[in-house]
């Protein structure tokens, strides 16, 4: 219980955050969502519980309609029960019965074809009204038939015979088939109505001759029953079936489905499964509801299937224009919110996302004024306070580089320039007349790196002198470690030629490979630099495959390019390096290009390091002629 409290807490806790991260145009928006979305539900619900009213009141009126076509139907087959049983025990039939006709005497059986017919059928009723004995097959095989005197063949006979008249178990029970051609024609009508019947027999038995004496046919048309409902159907928007007890078709309102003479699958199948005699059912073709009455005087059925859609169709109209009313009302609403927000709110938020900018370092954060309403007002004033920071800003930083400047000037006048390098001329002149050239070069390459790091007092330099400088200084090391230490260069000179970088940017990247790589290495120092331009920036990436770092010395090297040096670790740094570290690249990037970042370092112990900054694309056109950026850049 406890666990389940918690968690909907948690879920209160969800939602309220969700809709505190919603901006003012969402929540409004969700307000209106809040109002009108609600209507919609109890719109629906009323519209819902009407449909369920008028469903109910249908079945109960199509339960009555369906009754009523029973009982129509009910009092055809009673109709037609009197008229088998009048003739049931009739003298007058023996004498034809126990005639047997041969080929030549087909005339005679014509005659007293026509004979009973008109003395015997016709004379019971007069006003010939009543359904009359279609044929009858006598116990002697012969037929008479009443309907087409000549279609007594034994291809008819053969229809009969396959239909089992003549079944003991028929006794004197009326018998019914399903749905088919009026085989007692030969030649059928054009009408599918009046070309199909449904053939119900009965065998007819003689207590005094103790035998079945014949079978009375009776070929009910589809007509005959069809009319019985015809007006009901016509004023109805779904289907009327008559059906046998499993499911056989004996009339429907559906001309296709006479065609064919048997109904659906999914019909039958509905009908077959239902619970009760009024329900609504689902089959393929949707919702459906479903009346049945049975039959008092056999096992057929009628069965009225009307589409729920055709009965609530006025109603689901009307809901649905309500319903798109409503969407039109809410997508309104959103356009009304909209445009509020835009006239009001828009300039708020652009002032919010402005403070944003200015609160990460962006002093440039202005806003366009386009509002000239107190908003306007406001933005403009706005405006003027960011560059009334922004001057002072700019001034403060001038002084601060300045500043710096006048302290590398003090520190480079520390040293005369011409006093070493005529000292090192000396040495490379002493060095080669005592057949060591490579102390030469060494002091040459040391020479080269001074005059390159001072570059006539300039911050700025091309990224060719950068690399000059780096190149001098790999000199000094291969003369020291020899076949230990390998380095390349992967860049475009051509596309360097014209770029400019920020000086001593590229040296203490690779010293910083040998501080933290290359002691105790057992195999060779490989160093990689790579410079390339893309979108606006210059990156530089030096990887070696030194010693590595594990995570805790490198999250010691990160803090110290961040945050600076401890005074320990910069005196033992300093001992066996240049003096100048990541962090002073980091600081100086970050003080002439304003760049937070802009050196990550990557390591894996016993792999090597990676070592990538990045600092803005400088051409010279962003140079004065002192070698110092200008102040649009």
């Amino acid at each position: 219980m406890e666990v389940l409290q918690n968690t909907l807490k948690v879920i209160k806790m969800k939602k309220r955050n969700k809709r505190k991260n919603l901006g003012l145009k969402g929540k409004m928006l969700f307000g209106v969502l809040q109002v009108l979305i609600p209507i919609m539900i109890i719109i629906t619900i009323l519209f819902w519980n009407t449909r369920k009213v008028m469903k109910q009141e249908y079945m109960r009126a199509t339960q009555s309609s369906v009754t009523d076509i029973a009982n129509k139907i009910d009092a055809k087959l009673l109709d037609i029960y009197s008229v088998s049983d009048n003739f049931a025990a009739n003298d007058q039939l023996d004498k034809y019965i126990e005639k047997e006709y041969s080929p030549e005497e087909q005339l005679y059986k014509k005659l007293d074809t026509v004979s009973i017919y008109s003395n015997i059928f016709s004379a019971y009723d007069i006003l010939n009204k009543r359904v009359k004995i279609s044929a009858i097959y006598t116990y002697k095989g012969e037929l008479f038939n009443f309907l087409e005197l000549d279609n007594n063949t034994k291809e008819v006979i053969k229809i009969l015979q396959d239909m089992n008249i003549e079944d003991p178990d028929l006794l004197m029970k009326f018998h019914w088939f399903p749905l088919q051609d009026n085989f007692l024609l030969s030649k059928y009508p054009d009408e599918i109505r009046e070309k199909k019947a449904v053939m119900g027999i009965r065998r007819i038995y003689s207590l005094e001759k103790g035998r079945y004496e014949y079978v009375q046919l009776f070929a009910l048309k589809e007509k005959e029953i069809y009319e019985q409902y015809c007006e009901m159907a016509e004023s109805i928007p779904g289907d009327i079936y008559i059906i046998t007890g499993d499911g056989n078709l004996i009339s429907s309102s559906n001309e296709e489905v006479v065609k064919a003479g048997k109904i659906p699958r999914e019909i039958k199948d509905m009908i077959l499964e239902r619970t009760k005699d009024s329900e609504e059912m689902w089959d393929a073709s949707g919702n459906q509801m479903v009346n049945v009455k049975a039959s008092e005087v056999n096992d057929w059925m009628t069965v009225m299937i009307i589409p729920v859609k055709a009965v609530t169709k006025e109603v689901d109209v009307l809901y649905y224009r309500i319903f798109f009313i409503m969407i039109v009302c809410i997508g309104l609403c959103a356009i009304m919110v909209l445009y509020l927000y835009k006239s009001f709110m828009d300039p708020i938020g652009e002032l919010n996302a402005s403070m944003k900018k200015v609160y990460g370092g962006n002093l440039n954060a202005y806003i366009e004024v386009k509002q000239k309403n107190e908003m306007g007002d406001m933005i403009r004033y706005y405006n003027s306070m960011l560059e009334r920071i922004n001057t002072h800003f700019i001034e403060n930083l001038r002084a601060e580089r300045k500043k710096k400047e006048l302290e590398l000037e003090v520190l480079m006048s520390q040293i005369n320039p011409h006093f070493l390098y005529n000292t090192l001329e000396n040495i490379v002149w002493m060095s080669n007349d005592a057949g060591r050239p490579d102390i030469g070069r060494m002091a040459a390459s040391l020479g080269r790196m001074y005059r390159l790091s001072i570059s006539g007092g300039q911050v700025i330099v091309p990224m060719e002198h950068e690399i000059e400088h780096l190149m001098a200084y790999v000199k000094i090391q291969k003369n020291r470690y020899k076949e230990d230490f390998k380095f390349d260069l992967h860049t475009d000179m051509q596309q360097m030629h014209e770029l400019y970088s920020l000086k001593i940017l590229l040296q203490p990247v690779v010293e910083n490979s040998f501080l933290y790589g290359m002691t105790g290495l057992k195999h060779p120092m490989s160093i990689q630099l790579t410079i390339k331009e893309k979108g606006g920036w210059v990156i530089i990436k030096v990887m070696d495959n030194g010693h590595g770092m594990d995570k805790e010395k490198l999250k010691e090297i990160r803090n110290q390019i961040r945050f600076g040096e401890t005074e320990k670790a910069e005196q033992e740094r300093n001992r066996c390096s240049t003096g100048i570290g990541l962090h002073s690249v980091e600081m100086r990037i970050k003080l002439y290009f304003g760049v937070d970042h802009a050196v990550s370092i990557y390591s894996k112990k016993d792999v090597g390091t990676l070592t990538v900054i990045r600092i803005p694309k400088i051409t010279r056109d962003d140079v004065d002629e002192n070698g110092n950026l200008k102040e649009n850049k």
